[in-house]
């Protein structure tokens, strides 16, 4: 745990994580979960406090659909009565009940689309799913759920992006577009999202914008005009991309010299 201290970042705590190799964190409010992807997989909780602290929330820890999944995102809901995890290795799209901030009951329901990756969730509780399809070239794709009594339930199966290996997704603020990027093809592939949660992709051929090498992450800035930036890892650099409001993407600059590794990214 950081605390911002005149823009310099200070170490306030270090708490284990309930697990092994945590990859990926989801807060609702004064809650925190983890995922963890060290055999056994597994996602623990802490209660967040007033200055930020941490404290382990007594049997939150639970373990997925198998000790091994290759797990790749975990994230709330709006409402916070659920938690979504998504395997790579088994297909599967995992969704927890939420009670007094205790997951209760797993559902674990087979992706549309083969290794489902990253997900975005709209103001309406509907996940947006990506699929890489284990890298295959130009085979990936983004399906679109709406949650049944805690389970997914497709809305838009696999519809494709035409590129290779779609990995992590945006949606923007009003719910309207989602983004995702394609790793192996240095491009991000925009869908509208209509009224049912149903997908239409923006771009016949896929590409609604060209990245940096190797994107591996995606961010968008609230407000009136939204910016998207996308993490490049092959070439350390973050494109900066304007957000039109018929969900076109428009190339605005970029910024290089990041250190090598850099993963994350976040935006405001």
């Amino acid at each position: 745990k950081f605390e911002n201290h005149g823009g310099q970042l200070l170490l306030i705590q270090t708490i284990g994580s309930g697990g092994a190799e945590p990859i990926s964190l989801a807060l609702n409010q004064r809650l925190l979960y983890v995922l963890n992807d060290g055999a056994p997989a597994n996602i623990s909780g802490f209660t967040v406090a007033g200055d930020g602290r941490l404290t382990p929330i007594a049997n939150s820890t639970r373990g997925l659909s198998v000790a091994a999944p290759n797990a790749a995102q975990i994230g709330f809901t709006p409402t916070g009565r659920n938690l979504v995890i998504t395997e790579k290795a088994t297909n599967q799209i995992v969704t927890f009940a939420m009670v007094n901030g205790v997951p209760t009951a797993m559902h674990s329901t087979p992706s549309n689309g083969a290794t489902p990756f990253g997900f975005g969730v709209d103001p309406r509780g509907r996940l947006i799913v990506s699929e890489a399809f284990g890298g295959a070239a130009d085979a990936s794709a983004v399906s679109s759920y709406s949650l049944r009594e805690g389970a997914p339930v497709t809305l838009s199966a696999s519809v494709p992006t035409t590129e290779t290996a779609a990995c992590w997704i945006v949606i923007t603020t009003d719910g309207r577009y989602a983004y995702t990027s394609n790793t192996g093809s240095s491009t991000i592939t925009g869908y509208a999202i209509d009224g049912d949660g149903r997908l239409r992709v923006l771009d016949a051929n896929g590409i609604t914008a060209v990245t940096g090498a190797g994107p591996i992450d995606l961010a968008i800035s609230r407000g009136a005009r939204p910016f998207l930036y996308s993490l490049n890892g092959a070439d350390q650099t973050i494109t900066i991309l304007s957000v039109g409001a018929n969900g076109a993407l428009a190339a605005v600059g970029s910024a290089g010299g990041l250190p090598v590794g850099a993963n994350g990214l976040a935006a405001f």
